[in-house]
């Protein structure tokens, strides 16, 4: 990556991809993960490394930014705005971690492209020197396109009941691919199940989730306050903001459709443009967008304030982070709804690009870090001052 491009400049040539993106973006969800064209591209640009330490060759972009990257690259297809999103939350993790765990990852590719599957499902028992791991991992979006992951295994209690989650950073050529992601929504994503058996992970390629809550860091540097942001409540709202991008896509093929001046079937209208129900439809998704927007904005606007400020976020401001996830996520569903009264039936023929970032959206927004019911039980319960359903929001 340019170290010398300002964010600004790393967002316009995001902004540059959409069109490539958009052309390959069919191709993606019928292969079931992102072109290969357009994976190299966005790769090439950097796009994978933004939220890497910049001591490791990334740029350590603000919470913003990542944000905007995302959306823009979500616009061109649903997957490469994923990936990023994926690549970025992953590599974050870096910035917690020793100064030899960074050389085994980006000592030899300063474009090496980490993922993560934080699930314990794998199991990791204590040896000589670390720990040796053996389970399957599934939902591992990005796997064709990266040379780490991070993996979870479970911690138990003397009971059996599970206390914590240990991530062990692993070379994605010790695993392999088993091909599960056969899905409605998001299939570009490749988001298949890696699997291992009896591989070994040294002791310093490990964390705790529960010191990533925490805020303890393994890193043998002091000067990057970006890692001391509480990442567990920033990095999910790169999650709206992909989602964000997708129904601007979707915004942006129904207004070129509306262009063409099409009649309304059944109707008295010759051309959609003049139907007042389809210009308060339009305004109203346009509205929608752009509040999903300013949401997930104010969000990453707060946790970059925090970062500067050198002060930690309270839960109450954490917890509205928790709220302007839910109701971003609410909003660009209720807009692509409208969209598609606006398309009408035809939106969901195969060769419209609508209905794939319609299945796109639905599958996005269930994400489980974005859940906007939980994400209002948190928010209000911070406002009463009662115990949290979820741990470090």
């Amino acid at each position: 990556m340019d170290l010398t491009l300002s964010n600004a400049e790393l967002v316009r040539n995001a902004r540059a991809l959409r069109p490539l993106l958009r052309a390959n973006a069919e191709e993606s969800a019928k292969n079931r993960r992102l072109a290969q064209e357009s994976a190299a591209a966005v790769r090439s640009a950097g796009f994978l490394q933004g939220l890497v330490p910049r001591r490791c060759g990334g740029r350590e972009i603000d919470i913003q930014t990542y944000c905007e990257i995302c959306e823009e690259l979500a616009r061109g297809d649903s997957a490469a705005g994923w990936l990023a999103m994926v690549a970025n939350s992953s590599a974050s993790l870096m910035g917690l971690m020793p100064d030899k765990t960074r050389d085994d990852v980006f000592g030899s590719d300063p474009r090496a492209v980490v993922i993560g599957q934080w699930a314990p499902t794998g199991k990791a028992t204590a040896v000589e020197g670390g720990w040796m791991l053996t389970g399957k991992w599934p939902w591992a979006s990005g796997c064709f396109e990266a040379q780490w992951s991070f993996v979870g295994s479970a911690v138990l209690d003397a009971s059996g009941a599970l206390i914590d989650v240990r991530l062990a950073l692993v070379p994605t050529s010790e695993l392999k691919i088993e091909d599960t992601w056969h899905v409605a929504g998001m299939a570009g994503t490749g988001s298949n199940t890696f699997v291992g058996k009896d591989i070994f992970v040294p002791e310093h390629r490990t964390m705790l989730i529960s010191e990533m809550l925490s805020g303890f860091s393994r890193s043998d540097h002091s000067d990057e306050p970006l890692y001391r942001a509480p990442l567990i409540t920033a990095l999910p709202l790169g999650i709206c903001s992909a989602a964000v991008g997708m129904a601007e896509a979707a915004f942006d093929f129904t207004l070129e459709n509306l262009e063409r001046g099409k009649p309304i079937v059944t109707s008295l209208y010759t051309d959609a443009r003049q139907s007042p129900s389809y210009q308060l439809n339009l305004a109203d998704a346009r509205g929608l967008i752009d509040s999903a927007r300013l949401h997930t904005m104010r969000a990453a606007s707060d946790i970059d304030r925090s970062v500067s400020d050198g002060t930690s976020m309270t839960d109450l401001e954490r917890a509205r982070v928790r709220l302007d996830a839910a109701v971003a996520q609410k909003r660009v569903r209720e807009a692509v709804d409208l969209l598609l009264n606006i398309g009408g039936a035809s939106v969901f023929m195969l060769s419209n690009p609508v209905q794939r970032i319609w299945r796109d959206m639905e599958t996005c927004t269930r994400h489980a870090y974005i859940n906007g019911d939980i994400g209002r039980e948190i928010y209000a319960r911070a406002l009463l001052k009662l115990d949290q359903v979820s741990a470090g929001f």
